[in-house]
């Protein structure tokens, strides 16, 4: 039984679809986006993976592997989450260094940011508004 190495289980060989492929597409610009937010994302798990080791365990509870699989796949939700948003400069650089060229129709949204912003600005307006109740003597926390 011989095999021709060039293609298996009829898969178009490489060198065919290699030279095939439209790098100019959007669709294809699109595909490598999303493949540089992913590679980008592995690094950032990564990163969030050793500082979650770095968080001491009491030993109370013992943690089982329900608990650990769930985390593992919260950090690469979280890690996706960052490379897609605040860590977008990470994935662009990816993206460009593989040949990525501009989108034409680029989308973020913001708006769970800006809630956030907005409620961030809300507390700091209301300890203002709190600290003349606050005696003096208590003020440093004491």
């Amino acid at each position: 039984m011989s095999m021709d190495s060039s293609s298996v289980n009829g898969a178009i060989p490489l060198s065919k679809s290699v030279s095939s492929v439209n790098t100019s597409s959007e669709e294809y610009q699109k595909q490598l986006k999303k493949a540089s937010e992913e590679f980008a994302s592995i690094y950032v798990y990564e990163v969030f993976k050793k500082m979650y080791d770095t968080v001491p365990k009491s030993g109370f509870l013992q943690e089982g592997f329900g608990e650990s699989w769930f985390r593992e796949m919260l950090l690469q939700e979280y890690a996706l989450k960052a490379a897609r948003t605040d860590l977008k400069s990470v994935s662009d650089m990816i993206y460009k260094s593989l040949g990525g060229k501009e989108l034409s129709e680029v989308y973020v949204d913001r708006t769970e940011s800006m809630k956030v912003l907005d409620m961030l600005n809300t507390i700091s307006s209301l300890g203002s508004l709190l600290n003349p109740l606050i005696p003096e003597d208590q003020k440093s926390g004491e």
